[in-house]
């Protein structure tokens, strides 16, 4: 038997197999290059369609705006109004100006009872003093008023003897009258009563 030829043939078998190995690994090296470029061939194709996705959103927009239009007819006009308000309101309204108020003390002898519909009560005594100065401009039966400006007069109600007359010009403090257990006084402002806040210290209102 010759065993020379079958050496032969187990050695040529090995070599070709080994070649076979080397081959496929050269094979898969050379792959790889090729799956990058197919990579950055994607990236391009993926950054040329972003901008198309940017018009399809504005087409879709424009599109639904314009069946909104086609489905109500008052759809522009309440937009445009709304638009035009907005606009006036911000441009041409005038700003809010700060509300004024005015105030006067109360006297430390009086003690301040209850203010209701504009009338504040007072009590803690038997004597009438005047909360401002002024002029005298009315005396009635039980009532003096006293003009602190052209437009505002302090209206003392509910008085017993009354020690002023009209023209007399009174400062704060000055006896008015008398009064039994209480009298009342309301605030003016061109001939209609004003609401007034109270304080243990202060009569106060809006001008």
């Amino acid at each position: 038997m010759d065993f020379d030829g079958v050496n032969n043939i187990v050695c040529d078998a090995e070599e070709s197999d080994w070649l076979d190995v080397s081959y496929s690994e050269r094979h898969y090296v050379d792959e790889q290059p090729r799956q990058q470029k197919q990579r950055k061939h994607l990236n391009v194709k993926f950054k040329l369609t972003k901008p198309l996705k940017i018009v399809a959103i504005a087409v879709l927009c424009v599109a639904l705006l314009a069946a909104l239009l086609f489905v109500d007819g008052q759809f522009a006009e309440d937009v445009f109004e709304t638009a035009k308000a907005a606009f006036s309101s911000t441009v041409f309204s005038a700003p809010e100006q700060p509300v004024a108020t005015a105030a006067i003390t109360i006297p430390s002898n009086l003690d301040l009872v209850d203010v209701a519909n504009g009338v504040a009560t007072f009590n803690g005594g038997r004597a009438a003093l005047s909360l401002t100065s002024g002029t005298v401009t009315a005396v009635d039966d039980g009532t003096v008023t006293i003009a602190m400006n052209d437009e505002t007069n302090l209206v003392y109600t509910n008085l017993t003897d009354i020690y002023v007359a009209v023209g007399d010009i009174v400062s704060v403090n000055s006896l008015l009258a008398k009064y039994d257990g209480s009298f009342n006084v309301a605030v003016t402002v061109g001939g209609a009563t004003v609401d007034v806040v109270g304080s243990e210290t202060q009569l106060t209102w809006n001008v």
